[in-house]
């Protein structure tokens, strides 16, 4: 990063964002890329340069992109998010009356399907690209776009013994983030057609995301690009170590469901509640976030090593004894 050559992003003459762009097109096997600051970020120009106003898209309903970036989808895009029932993967159930609509006077039909791969609130569940194509496939003989939200693709593609490119190919644009299991410590990138990328730049603009001198994190990019995912597969192991650990205390958790590096378990309330949880393992040097009801969230990654996991589970083990 100290030593990156830059330039001015908003010129679109920082060699280093222009390496990264063309390696995450690459990647992806798609046409065209573009950095941006976050997956939110990436998701909300995607939106911008696909979706007209007044629009509509199908989304999980308990996708990040409907009920954790603060409404953009709304209050930015002027988009109505249609959702279908959470973990729905058969066409029949996202692809429904209530949620499609038909071309009248009243309704908008859906104008873009909106996947999520790995997913964040089901526990890093992966999603096969055999769902993805079909699902991709309904959506097109409507005359929807198909997104990807794939802030964790690779750890989709590493459980799954498969490639990024191959899970996104059946979607017209992916955003994916370098900071989630890859290392890097900012950016996110939209990968797609070379039409739909050059209206994500000038939306990116609109929305504040002109950058100059981005090579310098641009450069870390390009390192998390270049073999980051190899840390994942570990990552996977140690999650799933801690799910059964967990699952040996008596908390709520099926380490059988844990796909990737996400362990959500279930605080029974009648042991103890989730909030008073939380503050005793703070206490103990295990830091969580809030709960979400009764469910709390652990997350592996390259900084907690195996040794550290392990630490982490004798005391949390400690807390609960």
């Amino acid at each position: 990063m100290a030593d990156a050559e830059v330039g001015d992003d908003s010129y679109r003459d920082d060699p280093t964002v222009a390496r990264l762009e063309a390696l995450a097109a690459e990647v992806m096997g798609k046409e065209a890329a573009l950095l941006v600051l976050s997956g939110t970020m990436g998701n909300l120009v995607a939106m911008l340069s696909q979706v007209r106003n007044g629009g509509a898209v199908l989304v999980d309903e308990h996708a990040h992109i409907f009920r954790l970036e603060s409404g953009n989808l709304a209050g930015v895009c002027g988009i109505t998010a249609r959702p279908f029932r959470a973990g729905a993967r058969a066409a029949e159930d996202v692809f429904h009356e209530e949620s499609v609509f038909a071309n009248s006077r009243m309704h908008r039909p859906a104008d873009m399907l909106c996947l999520e791969n790995t997913h964040n609130f089901a526990g890093g569940r992966c999603l096969p690209v055999e769902v993805t194509a079909t699902l991709a496939d309904a959506a097109r003989a409507r005359g929807m776009h198909v997104h990807i939200d794939g802030a964790r693709i690779f750890n989709a593609a590493v459980a799954l013994g498969t490639t990024a490119a191959e899970l996104v190919a059946p979607a017209d644009t992916i955003t994916f983030c370098l900071s989630k299991g890859l290392g890097a410590p900012v950016g996110s990138l939209l990968c797609g057609p070379v039409s739909v990328i050059e209206e994500a730049r000038r939306w990116r603009q609109m929305v504040g995301g002109g950058m100059r001198q981005a090579g310098v994190f641009a450069a870390a990019g390009l390192v998390a690009l270049q073999g980051g995912w190899d840390q994942l597969t570990e990552d996977h192991a140690n999650a799933k170590t801690l799910a059964v650990a967990l699952n040996g205390t008596g908390l709520d958790i099926d380490p059988a469901a844990v796909e990737t590096n996400i362990v959500y378990v279930r605080i029974p309330f009648e042991r103890i509640e989730a909030g008073a949880l939380v503050s005793r393992l703070i206490a103990a040097g295990v830091i969580v976030n809030p709960p979400k009801g009764d469910r709390l969230r652990f997350v592996l990654h390259r900084d907690v090593s195996r040794s550290d996991m392990d630490e982490a589970i004798r005391r949390i083990r400690g807390v609960l004894d």
